[in-house]
């Protein structure tokens, strides 16, 4: 098992995973479109549907997410941070490889840092393999990081493009198989976690990202022509993924962490030397952004991102993605999440009036030119 790293980046700002199939009139799941093309259904994007606006910072390193293991005194630290903007996409599969450092140590009691989608899987996880399990946490669901996220399936913003190379490469297919795997137990209404089309469109003709292209068994594109599509793009193209629905996602994996045994500390961590404190021999780092202050690693930083949530609509049951304009449309069950917005070196999680702005304009820009 390899300790190395892996992040982020992509033409696609995305979050991560989606709703069910497709509307009536849609196209279905991974279906091509009829040659004289479809229709969608529009998302009402009026001002006076937003229910509010919030700004997230996620956890970026360039070099790509932290998998390590390192002693600390009598403590052995396992890192698992720094998954950018697909902490919900990667957890399972970071978490799986973090479990494997943690099986080859003689301890069987752990402490997780963190209680978002990286803490969580990693909880569960160290359960299913016999662990006694305790996590610590300044903020419980729905006060997370991965509260915010968009959380469709897909990698993006995971590593600079100067740390493109092996073994990163490895790491990061070895990563999101797993993930896509392991979330497909979760699929239906129990765990919010529902498969749809996610169309990516532009005036260009449309090809997976780098972080995609790694893994292109996993994003099968189906490609509309001029005409083909409803969008107000030259060119479109679909393909399968999941949504998650991290307010419903993220409390149900704190109640089945619960169920099975776990404990649970809510405190803040101010300094290295606490850890001393903890009782267990094996601590699991996934404080995302946290390790920054907490471990001295100044190689995290903050990318802020910022979404709009309308009020829901049931029949929307696809997302898009404008990669040249930064915009991206995901459903849920209890919002409609408009995005995006990507601010370097900023700590703030205020959200900026014109980002949201340009966000809503953008969309309804979308919305009026489909047909």
């Amino acid at each position: 098992m390899s300790i190395e790293n892996m992040n982020r980046r992509s033409a696609l700002s995305i979050g991560v995973a989606g709703a069910v199939a497709s509307t009536l009139g849609s196209v279905g799941i991974g279906n091509a479109a009829e040659p004289d093309g479809f229709t969608l259904p529009k998302v009402d994007v009026a001002s006076d549907r937003v229910t509010r606006t919030v700004a997230g910072l996620r956890p970026y390193r360039a070099q790509g997410f932290r998998l390590a293991k390192e002693q600390l005194g009598e403590k052995t630290i396992i890192h698992n941070y720094g998954h950018g903007g697909c902490g919900v996409t990667l957890s399972w599969g970071t978490s799986a490889m973090a479990v494997d450092l943690a099986l080859a140590t003689p301890h069987r009691r752990a402490v997780v840092l963190g209680c978002g989608a990286v803490g969580l899987a990693s909880a569960r996880l160290l359960q299913d393999h016999g662990f006694d399990v305790s996590v610590v946490a300044r903020d419980l669901p729905p006060n997370t990081t991965s509260n915010v996220a968009a959380a469709m399936f897909g990698v993006t913003e995971i590593v600079g493009e100067a740390y493109r190379g092996d073994p990163i490469v490895a790491d990061l297919q070895q990563a999101v198989r797993f993930s896509r795997r392991y979330f497909q137990n979760f699929v239906g209404p129990r765990y919010g976690v529902h498969w749809l089309d996610f169309y990516l469109i532009g005036d260009q003709p449309q090809t997976q990202p780098w972080d995609f292209a790694i893994t292109p068994e996993l994003y099968p594109l189906t490609d509309y022509a001029p005409g083909e599509h409803p969008f107000p793009t030259t060119y479109a193209s679909s393909f399968p993924t999941m949504m998650i629905e991290t307010n419903i996602y993220l409390q149900k994996m704190l109640n089945d962490f619960l169920a099975y045994g776990g404990a649970l500390q809510v405190r803040a961590l101010g300094d290295v030397s606490e850890l001393m404190g903890l009782d267990a021999p094996l601590i699991v780092n996934c404080t995302g952004l946290g390790s920054h202050d907490l471990f001295g690693d100044t190689s995290v930083v903050p990318l802020k991102g910022q979404l709009s949530v309308l009020l829901p609509q049931q029949e929307i049951t696809y997302a898009y993605l404008d990669g040249a304009r930064d915009l991206y449309m995901f459903p849920r069950s209890d919002a409609i999440i408009l995005g995006g917005s990507h601010q370097a070196d900023t700590w703030s999680i205020e959200p900026d009036p014109d980002a949201a702005a340009r966000i809503l304009q953008g969309h309804q820009e979308i919305a009026a030119g489909m047909s």
